[in-house]
């Protein structure tokens, strides 16, 4: 048999192998556990699910699709942002492709987050990059890092906007989380460049060239702070607003302010390693909603389901599908039009 027939027969069972590994079992457990969730609410705040349904069914539909779109604004503004970030970070500025491509691997990381445990949707997005692009997954995980750092001040500065306005011990708490999460990031960025020299003399060479790749790419990442942290703080403020248009659509009471904080309550709930942080988000947010609103418990686990079938339903059927049309388009032999495609 020739050589390239073995080939595309080698790549075809690859595509296949990745295809179930990805969209079987995880996929199945994630849905069994956004479905299951519905009865942990029930079980733990003693929600009356018909009356909690009653509330989805009467929620405002046109403000629930704004919300819907406004919340997909997120991974241009991101893309927007990480496209930045990879061009701080590259020698080649111009092999960086469109806006278009990082948003779709964007989308792509957060699907991977929401069916697989420990958040391996970021790397999984720095190994599509290394195969799609033939870039470097070391210093790609870099500018993810830096991504990472630059998201975690914006939480702990919107996070400081709401506070004062709440007035309750538990978001001083969740505050003081935020805040431990970007000392231990500066620690680790502060030690990166400060035992640079060290660690590279103390490697093997080629432990030592991944590292001062992924050095490249986390520090090479802080050029442009200014536009880059306005194209993240627009990311922030889509979230902030589906939040907004959801607790609008369900005709709820509830100050902007509180709306800022269980928004991004809900995104530091998602660090739990659970895919997509379930259980821990929906009884997070809930327990805040209840807690520092006048809302009843029926009224918080609506809000919650309504708000998780926008950030963690829709992510997965349209991450599904979008990872399906990327392996029937590569399949077909057609691929993206190359580096610089939008």
């Amino acid at each position: 048999m020739p050589q390239d027939a073995c080939s595309q027969d080698e790549l075809e069972f690859a595509r296949l192998s990745i295809l179930r590994r990805v969209l079987s079992l995880p996929v199945i457990v994630s849905m069994m556990l956004a479905v299951l969730f519905l009865v942990f609410m029930a079980t733990r705040f003693d929600v009356d699910l018909g009356t909690m349904w009653d509330e989805v069914m009467g929620a405002n539909l046109w403000y629930l699709v704004l919300a819907f779109l406004v919340h997909y604004t997120t991974f241009l503004f991101r893309g927007i942002r990480w496209r930045m970030l990879l061009q701080n970070a590259d020698v080649d500025k111009e092999s960086v492709p469109g806006v278009f491509y990082c948003s779709q691997l964007l989308l792509l990381g957060w699907f991977a987050n929401s069916i697989g445990w420990l958040r391996l949707g970021d790397a999984y997005r720095a190994y599509l990059y290394r195969d799609e692009q033939d870039g470097s997954f070391s210093r790609t995980m870099g500018t993810i890092l830096a991504e990472r750092s630059l998201d975690t001040v914006l939480v702990v500065l919107l996070l400081l906007s709401a506070i004062p306005f709440l007035l309750d011990s538990v978001t001083w708490v969740l505050f003081g989380l935020a805040v431990l999460l970007v000392a231990g990031l500066t620690i680790i960025l502060v030690a990166m460049t400060w035992a640079k020299g060290l660690l590279l003399r103390n490697m093997p060479s080629w432990m030592a060239l991944r590292y001062e790749r992924f050095h490249q790419g986390t520090m090479g990442s802080f050029q442009r702070l200014p536009i880059v942290t306005v194209w993240g703080l627009l990311g922030w403020l889509a979230e902030i607003l589906r939040m907004f248009l959801v607790v609008k659509a369900l005709g709820y009471d509830i100050s902007f302010s509180l709306v800022v904080f269980l928004t991004l309550a809900n995104s530091l709930l998602t660090l739990v390693p659970t895919p997509g942080g379930v259980g821990a988000v929906e009884s997070g947010v809930a327990s805040l909603a209840v807690r520092l609103s006048s809302i009843s418990a029926n009224a918080a686990a609506a809000l919650v389901l309504i708000d998780r079938s926008i950030t963690y339903i829709s992510v997965i059927i349209l991450g599904a599908v979008l990872f399906l049309a990327r392996q029937a388009i590569s399949s077909f032999g057609i691929g993206n039009s190359g580096p610089n495609s939008e």
